[in-house]
């Protein structure tokens, strides 16, 4: 008889413990409860990481620009040319490399102190 009764109180504690795990608890009839709320709520968007595309972008001029300021402008042009003349990779990356206003003026900036 006793071993019934203690059966009996651990099925209700694993249902118990069951309903708490998916989200219900101890709400009264006719309420709204946690899982109702946790069911309509919107799920959280991310934004979009505009942040980190423009630290890409500088650290990218930022890259350029050394490159420039170490090389040297014929230098650096003859090897953008000789990607240009790659694979298809290779040109798009002698499109990026490219020699703009941005990056000279921070090879500019830098070549006193890479001299």
């Amino acid at each position: 008889m006793i071993d019934a009764k203690i059966k009996s109180f651990e099925n209700r504690l694993a249902r118990i413990h069951q309903i708490h795990a998916s989200g219900g608890a101890f709400e009264a009839n006719g309420s709204l409860g946690r899982s109702y709320f946790d069911a309509v709520r919107p799920k959280a968007r991310r934004p979009f990481p505009w942040r980190g595309v423009a630290l890409i972008f500088l650290g990218a001029l930022l890259f350029k620009g050394t490159l420039l300021a170490s090389l040297g402008p014929i230098a650096y042009d003859a090897r953008v040319t000789a990607l240009a003349e790659g694979t298809l990779i290779e040109r798009l990356g002698a499109w990026v490399l490219q020699a703009d206003a941005p990056t000279r003026l921070i090879a500019g900036l830098l070549m006193p102190y890479l001299s």
